[in-house]
């Protein structure tokens, strides 16, 4: 849950186009990439060419990058979430069979002290004669009880 915060909160901190769209332009730059690295592969041109065929690459591939780096946390997103509810899913049911597990020992137990007669029988309870309780004395108080004392180094 925290994680999936954090990713929110750095999703929220960029705000640019959409997912769909970065999606598309990341197509648009690949295809622009292979076309370019199938130009220098097959045709044949200067050397200074190549090189400027080459920046040009390296530069898609940095805006790829740029893009994918969104398009990864959104799919994280995306993922975090789900796992979340799958999670909160199955805790909710190992809660629901744990409740039921203990109405179960519950009446295990009292079918045991019913058997035993040990418990919440009608023996225990019987009046006992009460004992007089005795005025408990008064606590002595002491003057560390009453104000803090600063021990100075």
């Amino acid at each position: 849950m925290a994680e999936s915060e954090t990713i929110e909160k750095f999703l929220s901190m960029n705000p640019q186009t959409d997912y769909e769209e970065k999606m598309k332009k990341v197509r648009m730059l690949k295809r622009q990439k292979e076309r370019l690295e199938f130009r220098i592969s097959t045709e044949a041109s200067s050397l200074s060419d190549e090189k400027a065929l080459i920046r040009k690459i390296r530069e898609i591939s940095t805006e790829i990058d740029e893009y994918m780096k969104t398009v990864r946390l959104v799919r994280k997103r995306d993922f975090v979430k789900k796992d979340i509810e799958e999670f909160t899913a199955k805790v909710n049911e190992l809660n629901n069979g744990i409740a039921e597990l203990d109405k179960q020992l519950d009446i295990l137990y009292d079918s045991l002290r019913k058997l035993l007669k040990v418990g919440r029988s009608s023996a225990e309870h019987r009046k006992r004669p009460e004992r007089k309780q005795q005025p408990q004395p008064m606590p002595e108080v002491n003057l560390e009880d009453i104000a803090i004392i600063k021990k100075r180094k």
